[in-house]
């Protein structure tokens, strides 16, 4: 036997010891596994935060994390390719966690999803774990009370100097001031036309049925721009209710409206399956970046209309036994 022979012989028994000393290293029987960590978990809509997911395995296991997560209320994202400087000047993930952000767009109870990792063993062997779900609270951006809700003086007033420049304006007042006297009086003799009795305004039914004549009547709807075609019709909508039911509708979030209506005396289920519909309809377009369908929009134009004539049926006084309301 050569030289050469004992020295693979003892090359191929080093390599031997350090696989058997790397295997047991790692318990027996426990296998690769996820978990996710939120920065918060009270947020509002719409609102930024950070998760991070931390994967653990044998030594030499390597980990994949996907890189987004899109629902209809929920958006999870890296924020930037791996191995680029954090902002701020933080270092970036090890290599076996990966940082997102994310937002949700529904109010209540929530959770940021099981996210999926891919391992792949020192082996070879291939597997994939999933990251437990993290309960959220999401909370409105509006204030409770209802004073709070008023615009209110942040600085006290603020002493102006009198100086020559308001001399100088208020002269060019006092000069059209009497320009205008003398127009006047030399029309005093002259017949004065009858003054047009001021237009009385629409109604609130009348007001959202021509409003959305107006938006079809746009091309909006014809020419495939669904992102400002749902912006206008929820105004529409939420508008009306405002109007005709005396509360501040368009102030309200999503949930805080279907709330209002299934407690409101003139509200039901069949008012607030048209509007959820629609709502959720705005937010894939205007939030999820969705892809609007023509039929759908049709659809959702023509629900707002009979929820309109719904509730104005429903506001007119019931028949009499035998005849007809007055």
């Amino acid at each position: 036997m050569g030289p050469g022979t004992a020295g693979r012989r003892h090359g191929a028994r080093g390599a031997g010891l350090l696989l058997a000393l790397a295997a047991s290293a790692w318990p027996q029987g426990e296998e690769p596994k996820a978990t996710a960590t939120a920065a918060k978990t009270e947020v509002t809509v719409g609102e930024t935060f950070a998760v991070e997911v931390r994967a653990t395995g044998p030594a030499g296991t390597t980990f994949t994390f996907p890189g987004e997560a899109v629902r209809e209320t929920f958006e999870l994202r890296t924020p930037a390719a791996p191995g680029t400087p954090a902002p701020g000047g933080a270092s970036p993930p090890p290599p076996d966690t990966h940082r997102y952000e994310a937002i949700v767009f529904a109010l209540g109870e929530a959770e940021v999803p099981a996210i999926p990792v891919r391992y792949r063993l020192p082996d070879g062997a291939l597997g994939e774990v999933e990251t437990e779900p993290i309960p959220l609270k999401v909370v409105s951006l509006l204030p409770r009370d209802q004073d709070e809700q008023k615009l209110a003086d942040i600085r006290g007033p603020v002493g102006v100097g009198i100086g020559r420049a308001f001399w100088l304006g208020l002269a060019g007042v006092a000069l059209l001031g009497a320009a205008a006297a003398a127009w006047l009086w030399s029309r005093r003799g002259r017949k004065e036309p009858a003054a047009v009795p001021p237009t009385p305004p629409l109604s609130p039914d009348e007001e959202a049925l021509r409003a959305m004549d107006a938006l079809v009547a746009s091309g909006r709807l014809a020419r495939g721009e669904y992102r400002p075609f749902y912006i206008d019709l929820t105004v529409i909508a939420k508008r009306y209710l405002e109007r005709r039911l005396e509360a501040p509708i368009l102030e309200m979030t999503t949930a805080e409206m279907l709330a209002h209506l299934r407690s409101n005396p003139q509200g039901g289920l069949d008012l607030v399956a048209p509007l959820r519909d629609l709502a959720g309809a705005a937010d894939r377009i205007k939030f999820a970046r969705g892809a609007g369908l023509h039929d759908e929009a049709v659809r959702h134009l023509a629900g707002v209309r009979g929820l309109v004539r719904d509730l104005e049926a429903r506001r007119r006084p019931a028949a009499p036994e035998g005849g007809q309301a007055a």
